[in-house]
């Protein structure tokens, strides 16, 4: 899968250009774990998000931005933490979600919290807010028209 790489630059107008994906729909995590191949490791999240470079106003339901399905890729997975329970779901990003840049690697945040935030903050037990998250050696994503479910 082609897609468009991130860098620690180009961080704040990827969430700019989606609204820092508040109130977006997580519709899919995809997960591939190869024995001994840390390169391989592989985490899509797929995201049902607002884009400024959409404009909306198509249809009865019609909003200032249109709606895209926008595929994360976090390759080379350091560690992650995703779990969802029934007084926690997951599927609602009501805070957003984050991507920052820490000691080379990418942070994917699916639970940032309302307060400020940190890409180092995810190893602070005592107060970070998310427990939701992705570390992985590259980033990347790719924006499409859905399908949405």
């Amino acid at each position: 899968m082609t897609g468009i790489h991130l860098s620690a630059e180009s961080i704040p107008e990827f969430l700019e250009r989606f609204l820092g994906f508040e109130d977006g729909v997580i519709s899919g995590i995809f997960i591939v774990l190869p024995r001994g191949n840390e390169a391989g490791r592989t985490i899509m999240v797929e995201v049902q998000a607002m884009d400024r470079t959409d404009p909306g106003g198509r249809g009865a339901a019609g909003g200032l931005f249109g709606w895209k399905l926008v595929r994360i890729v976090m390759r080379g997975i350091i560690e992650y933490r995703l779990a969802e329970t029934r007084a926690y779901p997951l599927q609602v990003l009501s805070d957003g979600l984050k991507v920052g840049s820490v000691d080379g690697f990418f942070v994917l945040d699916l639970d940032p919290g309302p307060d400020e935030w940190s890409a180092r903050a995810i190893r602070d037990e005592s107060n970070s807010y998310s427990k939701q998250y992705v570390v992985s050696r590259l980033c990347s994503f790719e924006v499409l028209d859905g399908p949405f479910i």
